[in-house]
């Protein structure tokens, strides 16, 4: 009789602790040379996954404040877990609830970047609790509408820096900082229908860097094991799928140095991290990094080049399979095209952070890092954009956070060419 209420005892509070455990989030993220990798947060152990039926433990990435050096204090009261997809699996859930698993050759991709809610002192405030002033939330619930079979992140996840000023009720109740909070509600939480639909390609922002928001990205979103410490420039990597690819450049630190040569270094860095990967990209790809190679941009009313480092990097370097740049970090929508003699540029920084106004002078037959402008196209709005393969074809539409289209793109080959 004692044996059997000690393991009824036993029971209970398995049992218990079972119930009291919470999947946080979970989703599906591309990985180097065709790996998947499945990921959740939980508040307690992690999670089985189950793989064909078959439940298999996921492993622990990050336990809850764990010691991380080279970042700012943050808060982190959940463990992150994670689990390699092996080949020919065919279904996988947590907690029952299935995972999005990735698709050679997809035929329909999603682009958003810079999705956050700014919060940062008393003069850069958005009004968070409003979905007009910040639509992370409707951006994602259309784009999950459009069934896509692959979303990728153009980088900078988390603004929510500092509080809410004490008089703006429209954003009252915030958390800040970089820790847990302020990572669910500016990002996990918004994003969970699009995380349930289609495997995702996380770029690393510069909100991302070791001097903000790093150890969320590490804890949650970089592609390699979690270290002891947070590092910038971590290089690129080639997810493939089928005979598409995407190349994945950590660009969070790679601003135009001022001095010369700070410019030399970075330079060369970039280049011999380009170089390590050059030999495994695929017939057709697409090159995704968070700072622009080759973009546009309106300061105090004239036109500015984005950055030219990346360029001087990468650009001599890319193989004619590369067929477009695609990139976050200026807030709006542009696309240039440079006559298929260099790969054309496209920014989607459209994703709920504040708005950049568009440049105010005419871009076209601008030079850009020694190429000239051919086609352009800017739009400063929020949305998301959506492509479809047609064959060799590559068809885009621009939408607002109310799903209607607001401009059309087709990309052929190295040829970029957008109208509304």
């Amino acid at each position: 009789m004692l044996a059997l209420s000690r393991a009824l005892g036993i029971a209970t509070i398995l049992l218990a602790a079972s119930a009291q455990a919470t999947i946080l989030a979970q989703w599906v993220q591309l990985g180097p040379d065709g790996t998947t990798s499945l990921r959740a947060i939980t508040d307690d152990a992690c999670p089985d996954v189950a793989l064909d039926g078959v439940a298999l433990p996921m492993h622990v990435r990050a336990e809850p404040d764990r010691k991380f050096a080279e970042v700012p204090a943050a808060h982190f009261s959940v463990r992150s877990c994670e689990a390699e997809l092996p080949a020919g699996v065919r279904s996988a859930a947590i907690a029952g609830r299935q995972l999005p698993l990735p698709r050679p050759d997809p035929q329909r991709i999603v682009l958003f970047g810079d999705t956050g809610c700014r919060l940062k002192g008393e003069r850069q405030v958005q009004d968070c609790n409003d979905p007009a002033a910040w639509p992370f939330a409707k951006i994602t619930a259309a784009a999950a509408a459009a069934h896509p079979d692959l979303v990728i992140h153009l980088g900078d996840y988390d603004y929510r820096e500092t509080a809410c000023p004490a008089d703006r009720t429209g954003c009252s109740g915030s958390p800040s900082g970089y820790g847990w909070e302020p990572w669910k509600v500016d990002f996990f939480d918004p994003a969970a229908p699009l995380l349930a639909t289609a495997p995702w390609v996380m770029v690393r922002g510069n909100h991302e860097n070791c001097g903000r928001a790093g150890e969320g990205w590490f804890r949650f979103l970089d592609r390699a094991p979690m270290e002891a410490a947070c590092r910038d420039r971590t290089g690129l990597f080639v997810a493939r799928l089928g005979n598409f690819g995407i190349v994945d450049l950590d660009s969070a630190r790679a601003d135009d140095p001022k001095k010369a040569k700070d410019r030399t270094d970075l330079v060369a860095l970039l280049h011999d991290q380009f170089e390590t990967v050059a030999g495994t990209i695929p017939a057709e790809s697409w090159l995704v990094t968070h700072q622009p190679l080759d973009a546009i941009l309106g300061v105090k009313g004239r036109n500015v080049v984005g950055n030219s480092v990346i360029e001087a990097g990468l650009g001599p370097s890319l193989p004619d399979s590369v067929r477009m740049l695609v990139s976050g970090h200026i807030h709006f929508f542009q696309a240039l095209d440079f006559g298929g003699l260099h790969a054309p540029q496209l920014v989607v920084g459209t994703g709920g952070d504040s708005l950049d106004p568009v440049p105010p002078q005419s871009l076209l037959g601008a030079m850009v890092n020694g190429s000239r402008v051919v086609s352009a196209a800017t739009y400063s709005g929020f949305g998301y954009m959506l492509w479809e393969r047609q064959d060799a074809i590559w068809s885009g539409v621009l939408y607002d956070s109310e799903a209607k289209p607001l401009g059309h793109c087709r990309l052929d080959g190295r040829s970029l060419a957008c109208s509304s």
